[in-house]
């Protein structure tokens, strides 16, 4: 009877630790729906088959407008900007403002905006803690889908105080962006 009563106790107190952690996702979310606006930037990293292409970019994000996204370096690319607003693109270089259709893909104009819809009401399919130089992190892969209805895997590594500090977006099991982050604040 005691060892049942022992079982009983530690299956327990497993149970409860598990309600902890769905406690501490479904917290990071709540906290992620709170953003009204936000500045981001970050180093982010294309990957193709044939090279690695990397951008520095700075993203100014406003949960009723939309976010704009400009590129900071390279020099040769320095100064175009993406709006991102509902399911419209447009991009801006120079004064002149293009329509790009929706954000079918996940690329480096957008890729700032989805990591916030991802963390906000993104799918949390694991969840874990993880060490990323030196720093203790929250892991969670979050399922997304893309405006081109491809599934996408956004997988975020936050810090003690839920902030993101490093990205990866994949699709069809492939790495295609990365993002560090290089600053974050939210309102």
């Amino acid at each position: 009877m005691k060892k049942l009563g022992l079982l009983g106790t530690i299956m327990l107190l497993l149970l409860l630790c598990g309600c902890h952690e769905d406690t501490r996702m479904a917290d990071l979310q709540q906290q992620y729906r709170m953003i009204t606006s936000a500045q981001l930037s970050a180093e982010v990293v294309c990957h193709s088959a044939s090279e690695n292409r990397v951008f520095t970019v700075a993203c100014s994000y406003d949960k009723e407008q939309g976010a704009t996204t400009s590129i900071t370096a390279p020099e040769e690319v320095k100064g175009i900007s993406a709006t991102v607003s509902g399911d419209r693109l447009t991009v801006t270089y120079d004064g002149t403002i293009l329509s790009a259709g929706e954000p079918a893909d996940i690329c480096p104009a957008n890729c700032l905006p989805y990591l916030l819809y991802a963390a906000t009401d993104g799918y949390v399919t694991e969840w874990g803690t993880e060490i990323l130089e030196d720093t203790e992190c929250l892991r969670a892969a979050f399922d997304t889908t893309a405006g081109s209805g491809e599934k996408v895997l956004c997988t975020v590594w936050f810090d003690g105080n839920h902030l993101p500090i490093y990205a990866e977006f994949s699709q069809n099991d492939r790495v295609i962006l990365t993002a560090r982050m290089l600053a974050f604040e939210s309102k």
